[in-house]
């Protein structure tokens, strides 16, 4: 997916919010947002990637801070999701011996879960309004049944994760299938990006335990971005028989691949316009699409 007109304010205004949250000053605020700027105009193409000038941004705020934004919001998007979890668990696996409809109620409140995402610019959300989120849930793409139908003769499903708290529920899709006798990896980031979920998230909310692999995918980018990814992830991307892609960072970064082979489940919350357009949606829908790279 190609930058457009319209992401670039939003980055900017996306960096405010996020320096916001570590200072008040007005001079410290404004030096950081000049490097901000200086940064990305300076690797600004019309071919270039949102996720990719996305990273550049993030890398610029955590060097001249040198903070995570996010930390406190992270842990806290983690401890409610554990509260969340035995309810939600209940609705995937409560009344049903059928394989698709436990994989798609795991798909729905995955998707749902993404919703755990601050300071997109035009999307405001409260950790406290995610508990109404998981109770109505609609996906406007609904690919689950494609990609249940290529699971069943699968072997091995990689999970490229999005954000801390969503996370738990990445988990929970994760126990569905090993439930279908699949091999399962999921891929966190190595170190903070945004909220994005991390190795000490995964360990704290204790999806280590649910899947046969835990990995990063090398680098601190926004999505899995091919050129900075690690060779590991790389050959796991290109032997899994499914790659499921958490959030708008995934898919902004994945949908400039070519010619791989790989069938990718993308769930995602259209948070913003230039996504919902790429995907065919109105903003704000839920999706679940199956596309091969």
């Amino acid at each position: 997916m190609k930058v457009s007109a319209e992401c670039i304010p939003c980055l900017f205004e996306r960096a405010y919010r996020e320096i916001s949250r570590v200072t008040c000053e007005p001079e410290k605020l404004k030096r950081v947002m000049v490097e901000v700027l200086r940064v990305i105009c300076e690797n600004f193409s019309v071919e270039a990637a949102p996720a990719y000038l996305g990273t550049l941004r993030e890398r610029t705020i955590r060097r001249v801070l040198g903070v995570d934004p996010y930390k406190d919001l992270k842990k806290k998007a983690n401890m409610l999701a554990l509260r969340l979890l035995p309810r939600v668990r209940e609705k995937v696996f409560g009344d049903t011996k059928n394989g698709y409809e436990c994989f798609r109620r795991a798909c729905m409140f995955s998707v749902a879960a993404n919703a755990m995402e601050f300071d997109v610019s035009g999307y405001d959300f409260r950790l406290e309004e995610i508990e109404k989120t998981m109770e109505s849930i609609g996906l406007a793409v609904d690919d689950t049944f494609k990609a249940y139908n290529h699971l069943k003769n699968s072997g091995k499903v990689l999970i490229l994760t999005d954000n801390a708290g969503e996370i738990v529920f990445d988990g929970l899709l994760a126990e569905c299938l090993k439930v279908m006798g699949l091999k399962v990896v999921l891929a966190v980031k190595p170190k903070p990006v945004l909220n994005d979920a991390t190795l000490e998230d995964a360990y704290e909310v204790g999806v280590d335990k649910v899947v046969d692999e835990l990995k990063t995918i090398g680098s601190d980018t926004v999505g899995l971005i091919w050129s900075e990814a690690s060779e590991e992830i790389k050959k796991t991307f290109l032997d899994s028989n499914l790659v499921i892609a958490k959030g708008m960072g995934n898919y902004e970064a994945l949908t400039e691949l070519k010619n791989t082979g790989t069938n990718v489940l993308f769930l995602l919350k259209a948070k913003c316009n230039p996504v919902a357009r790429s995907v065919g949606v109105e903003r704000g829908a839920n999706v679940a699409l199956l596309r091969k790279l």
